[in-house]
């Protein structure tokens, strides 16, 4: 696109506040919205055709893991696909940066397990030709990319920078404690959007990742520096048990005092946790009556979970088959056919509740794919049903079903949390909650987080209604961007940034993904196909058209305001 221009004609704009929607067409010029109102002439310009759709700011998605992906796939497919413009990085503790040269293999391990990148994908695509925040952001800035990226610092790189390998071990002492403020205020500095950390996650061993470790000092010593940057704290409580409750009271005390915008995730509809919802949303408005900004990240999507069976933390609460996945390719079988570790997966499989492989509802773990065609009518059904047919305990029947299927069976566990879309509704159109915490970028094996927009547009607007559309624009755009500090995105006015998205509510599709092996190392990945938006378009230049990328990347790293 030229700097002549275009012109959105015959559309409805959503302007991002909320607001009605008007009819008026939109004209663009080097970026920048210069005229809005009814019947535009032209003028020179070239005209997209909005008749029958939307015109909204283009959509944020702030709780994405992209960071790797960035580097082997700019174009960041198929984020652009789903009228996603601009995306948060960097969350749950876990950045790219400040990383020593020494500790490259170890955050690399702990971003594979913890996030479910391939390894090998990692190795060959990720360049780490920087060790500081600020080249790390200026190898961003080399990367023309297709959305633009806002970069949280995580909290588990800035204690390994400082303590080494005792960051695992110990709280940090004063001198470190300043250390890391000050590597977090260069951060910042440089353009950084905020500070995540973590006290839920583990490694492949099951040891709290180096976030979880830190005292109150240490946290108040960093949320100081957040709150003179006026940044957000991105966190995610231990998700496990009512501990949830005391880590939200914990990191609200220590931001609410200082202004701190605190945003987290972990809260979602388990209908084996009955008011679990309502718990943790009352908590939160308890603290924002106090004045405390306090955002829970809720997404739309039911949470269906591929195993992977070559790592990744999909077993990770049953120790025995999680040792299984973990182990050596070649180890693997060994392992299956051993009849001490089948006693000992059965007694825990029996014995232990996983909150990712739904072992006590064998009915709710289907069977999706197979690689030999004597299996293919078992494809549809449930482990429950292949127990049953061949007289098994449903741990035997999985560990066999793995064998036939040469290691690498098609298995997924169905809605193991946001299983009640009504209760999901209900926390999504919840006044302090946040549509976010999409994943994007991550569990690659496991799940698709892309397209949370299109699903919250097709499935809670479109079919069931539980929202204006108005209403979920506004949540995907201008009520992120104030959450996140992102200044002119969010919000459609004449002199305000073209990002925009472009949709026909009739038109969108949220569909299910599908294996892509499109990542370095001969890597794959589960991919959800685009959801059908006529334009997206990012600083003026559409990155999308009718589903197809353009090819034009006129990302990459922002400045948060």
């Amino acid at each position: 696109m030229d700097d002549q221009g275009f012109l959105l004609a015959g559309g409805t704009v959503l302007d991002g506040t909320g607001a009605a929607p008007v009819r008026v067409d939109v004209r663009v010029r080097s970026g920048t919205i210069v005229e809005m109102g009814p019947g535009l002439a032209p003028g020179g310009d070239r005209v997209l055709d909005a008749s029958g759709a939307y015109v909204a700011p283009g959509f944020i998605d702030s709780h994405t893991h992209l960071d790797p992906s960035l580097f082997w796939d700019a174009s960041c497919d198929p984020m652009p696909q789903h009228g996603v413009t601009t995306a948060i990085i960097g969350n749950c503790s876990l950045s790219l940066a400040p990383v020593r040269a020494e500790h490259v293999a170890e955050m690399s391990n702990l971003f594979c397990f913890i996030e479910d990148v391939p390894p090998g994908s990692f190795a060959e695509g990720v360049p780490w030709d920087w060790e500081t925040y600020p080249e790390y952001r200026r190898r961003l800035a080399r990367i023309p990319m297709g959305i633009d990226v806002g970069d949280l610092v995580g909290h588990t790189p800035l204690r390994l920078w400082v303590l080494g390998p005792e960051a695992w071990e110990r709280s940090a002492t004063e001198d470190e404690v300043a250390t890391m403020a000050g590597l977090l205020d260069e951060a910042l500095t440089v353009g950084a959007s905020g500070l995540s950390t973590s006290i839920f996650d583990r490694d492949a061993t099951h040891r709290p990742v180096p976030s979880a470790l830190s005292d109150d000092r240490e946290i108040n010593a960093l949320v100081d520096v957040l709150g003179r940057h006026r940044k957000i704290l991105e966190f995610i409580p231990e998700v496990r048990s009512d501990q949830f409750i005391d880590d939200v009271d914990r990191f609200a005390g220590i931001c609410g005092p200082r202004g701190v915008p605190l945003t987290y995730n972990g809260i979602s509809c388990d209908t084996s946790r009955p008011g679990w919802f309502a718990r943790a949303l009352d908590q939160a408005e308890t603290y924002a009556a106090r004045g405390v900004h306090v955002y829970p990240q809720i997404s739309p999507r039911p949470v269906d979970i591929m195993a992977n069976w070559s790592g990744g933390m999909s077993f990770s609460y049953l120790p025995a088959w999680h040792r299984m996945i973990q182990a050596p390719h070649q180890e693997k079988a060994s392992l299956l056919q051993s009849r001490e570790w089948r006693g000992q997966a059965r007694s825990e499989w029996d014995g232990i509740e996983s909150r990712i492989i739904p072992n006590r509802s064998p009915d709710r773990i289907r069977l999706i794919s197979v690689t030999r065609p004597d299996l293919e009518p078992w494809v549809g059904r449930s482990l429950a049903e292949l127990a049953l047919a061949r007289h098994q305990h449903p741990s035997d029947a999985l560990a066999d079903w793995v064998l036939e299927n040469d290691l690498r069976p098609g298995v997924m566990s169905r809605a193991v949390r946001n299983d009640d879309t009504d209760e999901v509704a209900k926390a999504i159109a919840h006044p302090l909650s946040l549509v976010s915490n999409s994943d994007a970028g991550a569990h690659l094996n496991m799940f698709c987080g892309a397209g949370d927009s299109t699903l919250l547009l097709t499935a809670f607007v479109r079919d069931r209604g539980d929202l204006s559309v108005a209403q979920a624009v506004h949540e995907l755009t201008g009520r992120q961007a104030a959450v996140f500090g992102l200044g002119d995105r969010g919000v459609l006015g004449v002199g305000r940034r073209a990002d925009l998205a472009v949709f026909d509510l009739d038109e969108l599709e949220w569909g299910e993904p599908v294996v892509e092996p499109d990542l370095p190392a001969r890597g794959t990945r589960l991919r959800r196909p685009e959801g059908r938006y006529r334009f997206t378009i990012l600083g003026g230049v559409p990155t999308q058209v009718g589903g197809e990328l353009t090819g034009d990347l006129p990302g990459g790293p922002l400045r948060a305001a």
